[in-house]
């Protein structure tokens, strides 16, 4: 009997988490949405989306192309960044790593652009010396990420990683054969910290956001009953 009721109310405080869970997913979502009509958002976004998703495309077949960045001229600079933009959208890739890849980017673009947006708002109200430990850790995990995102970058489903040639400097040519799998394990494990983050900030950033239009409808309403109240005393 007794255990009969320690799993009842197991279940029932499993499904509050889950159903918390996924209610603030919802909230986070929105504030998301609602954030990116924001330039401070925007901007960091798109620089965050060219930069790393350029590096991670020039970084899928090891460090060759960023060598031979480095030497070439001018022109062969940008065509070589060329490629690599296209590459993040899907030229010579397969779909799988292509999906990967630039969904990787996406989430990681939109996780800086949030970070950007929260702290310029929380300056904008005054707020820029309460930093809070989800804010501290979501940059940790933002700096993480793209550190995996960039040691598992190339063709994950092929074994052709960054990864590849470090792991064959330790150990033999055999581990080129686990490399796809470690990369995957990597590029997994960027994605949860990466999900884990933009549900803090898409939080933080819904609270801002409703906040501010609480504080603005409220100062309409004041501001129209001050008028409303000079106006009877003339």
């Amino acid at each position: 009997m007794f255990a009969s009721k320690l799993i009842v109310r197991y279940n029932g405080f499993m499904q509050a988490r889950i159903s918390k869970f996924f209610d603030e997913c919802k909230l986070a979502a929105v504030g998301i949405v609602l954030a990116a009509r924001s330039l401070s958002f925007v901007v960091p976004f798109l620089l965050t989306f060219l930069i790393f998703g350029v590096l991670i495309s020039l970084l899928s077949g090891g460090s060759s192309a960023i060598d031979l960045f480095w030497v070439s001229d001018f022109g062969g600079k940008m065509e070589i960044l060329w490629g690599g933009l296209l590459t993040l959208f899907g030229k010579g890739r397969t779909f799988a790593d292509f999906l990967i890849n630039f969904l990787l980017t996406f989430f990681q673009a939109t996780l800086i652009g949030l970070i950007v947006f929260v702290f310029k708002k929380r300056k904008q109200n005054g707020l820029s010396h309460r930093t809070k430990s989800g804010d501290t850790s979501s940059i940790e995990n933002a700096g993480i990420a793209t550190g995996l995102a960039l040691l598992g970058s190339g063709c994950p489903t092929c074994g052709t990683t960054l990864i590849t040639p470090i792991l064959t400097s330790i150990f033999s040519s055999s581990s080129m054969a686990i490399a796809g799998t470690i990369s995957g394990i990597m590029t997994a494990v960027a994605y949860v910290l990466i999900f884990w983050s933009l549900k803090k900030m898409g939080l933080e950033a819904y609270v801002i956001i409703k906040d501010e239009e609480w504080r603005k409808r409220r100062q309409k309403k004041n501001g129209g009953a001050s008028a409303k109240e000079t106006e009877e005393n003339e």
